[in-house]
């Protein structure tokens, strides 16, 4: 009766380790990029990128972008999307949809203070994901665009965009 109770035991534990590792496995395979909100305010005042000396630069292998604002005179703080597309994976595809591509996007979380400075220059992001040290890569990267959404010290806001190709 003992070892009875106990095989059933053991087949309840091993269903239950095939049922959750085979959840992840086909959740994982079907699972689409999560696309982070870009943001485009009708109330800012669109300005070109010269007006804060805005430009874009990529690493030396091309796998990560940071921007740079050289002019901020009058500027009080900033917050920034980038966005651009990717290459979907050939065995996350959808025949029935028949896309390629998928747009990826990433920024700040908050607006950044930058009060009293006469530049600023953002850290290298990844154009891909990274976690516990390895980084994955997007593939079919043509071109990165930014949408920067400046606050001035009077209160008005301004939006600025430019891209860099690959």
């Amino acid at each position: 009766m003992k070892n009875k109770n106990i095989v059933i035991a053991v087949a309840a534990v091993i269903v239950l380790i095939l049922g959750v590792g085979g959840f992840v496995a086909f959740s994982h395979k079907n699972a689409k990029p999560v696309v982070e909100q870009s943001f485009d305010s009708e109330d800012a005042i669109k300005i070109p990128a010269s007006d804060i000396g805005l430009s874009l630069e990529l690493s030396a292998d091309q796998k990560k972008v940071r921007f740079s604002a050289a002019k901020l005179e009058g500027v009080k703080s900033f917050e920034w999307t980038f966005n651009y597309d990717v290459d979907i994976p050939a065995d996350q595809r959808s025949e029935a949809d028949g896309a390629t591509k998928v747009s990826q996007a990433f920024g700040s979380l908050e607006p950044v203070s930058v009060l009293g400075k006469s530049s600023y220059t953002s850290e290298y992001r990844e154009l891909g994901t990274c976690s516990s040290g390895h980084c994955r890569y997007d593939t079919g990267v043509d071109k990165v665009n930014i949408i920067l959404k400046m606050t001035k010290t009077d209160g008005k806001v301004y939006q600025v965009e430019d891209s860099i190709k690959l």
